[in-house]
């Protein structure tokens, strides 16, 4: 046995509670299981970076002796719990992975569907019955489209706006072409929407809000959009808090020298994908969050509003809005729109070479 060989964990691997109780050690990336004694735990502790059997035997007060920990480390090192290494070793994935996106992954790779209670499906609309007033958005009045390829051709994110205010016309179009409900999926009792852009199992889990800093004929503050109604409901008057929330969350990710005249501000109800779906919703609400973001990106392109996507996510959702919802919803990432600005950068887009395509 070569007591100077260096060991150290694995950094793909965590500890999670077994089904029968106990400690278990997840290989996120192989999405294998260890059972383990406590023990076990207390010497892995020490191995955050490279060491010897001989630097474990003076560290681990329950250690047998070099040669019995050199034996141990060999078969953890065989499972994969921990990896021989260099005394340089950097603890760095080779992928640039984390393990919990690594078990995210995996672990929606072997989900399905879960149980299905029809009387505690969550409802597909949220009410906000705190709102301080109500504006019944618009109805499109013969409000032509151009053609799908013309849109996918012009489609930029923008991120420089005119100072002029966003029409409500306009923005009204853009919430009913691109979020509003459309009609509803057999059986009623699942609550299953029908919505132009598609959703893992039509739960459509997304909630949509309008953070207006400067719309032609709205209230500057922060609203819901119900997408049963085609209504935007009042939630709080612009103020200091609602400047910090789209400074840190769209203005500053998304590198932008002025705030947009309107940020959504999407977040979900998880609850309605987790009801139908056994450890998958994670990922398919991230999916669902994509799917909505370009559709409402096309859809401002056709109106000719310049829009910018935003994965900056609020993890702890400080909206002050939504303060009474903090169990309920979780943001998932946004969109900065507004009128094109005339002197905005030019965008380049330059052809592929000759016979090449894309890989």
């Amino acid at each position: 046995m070569n007591d100077h060989r260096h060991y150290r964990r694995n950094p793909d691997v965590i500890p999670e509670w077994g089904a029968e109780g106990g400690l278990v050690l997840r290989d996120c990336r192989h999405w294998r299981q260890f059972a383990i004694r406590p023990a076990l735990v207390t010497l892995l502790s020490h191995l955050d970076r490279p060491r010897t059997a001989e630097e474990l035997h003076g560290l681990w007060e329950r250690s047998p002796g070099p040669g019995p920990v050199a034996a141990l480390l060999e078969r953890l090192a065989d499972a994969g719990v921990v990896r021989r290494c260099p005394p340089d070793d950097k603890d760095a994935p080779d992928d640039g992975w984390s393990p919990y996106e690594l078990a995210v992954h995996r672990q929606a790779g072997t989900a399905g569907l879960g149980g299905r209670d029809l009387a505690a499906s969550p409802p597909a609309r949220l009410r906000h019955d705190e709102a301080t007033a109500t504006i019944q958005l618009p109805e499109p009045a013969g409000a032509g489209s151009r053609a799908l390829a013309a849109v996918l051709a012009e489609r930029r994110t923008v991120r420089h706006y005119a100072a002029e205010p966003v029409p409500l016309t306009a923005l009204a179009l853009l919430l009913e072409r691109a979020a509003r409900v459309r009609g509803h999926l057999p059986p009623l009792a699942y609550q299953q929407t029908q919505r132009p852009a598609p959703s893992g199992g039509a739960r459509h889990s997304l909630e949509v809000y309008v953070l207006a800093r400067s719309v032609d004929g709205l209230e500057p503050g922060a609203y819901h959009y119900d997408p049963f109604g085609h209504r935007l409901d009042e939630l709080a008057p612009w103020d200091e808090a609602l400047t910090a929330l789209q400074q840190r969350f769209v203005v500053a990710p998304a590198g932008m020298d002025a705030p947009p005249p309107v940020s959504l501000y999407l977040t979900s109800c998880a609850q309605r994908t987790t009801w139908k779906y056994s450890r998958l919703a994670l990922a398919l609400i991230y999916r669902d969050t994509g799917c909505l973001m370009q559709t409402l990106c096309l859809t401002a392109t056709d109106l000719g509003l310049a829009a910018c996507p935003v994965g900056a996510i609020d993890s702890a959702l400080s909206a002050p809005f939504l303060a009474a919802y903090r169990d309920r919803l979780f943001h998932v990432g946004g969109v900065a729109l507004g009128l094109p600005a005339s002197d905005r950068p030019p965008v380049a887009v330059l052809p592929l070479p000759r016979g090449e395509r894309p890989g």
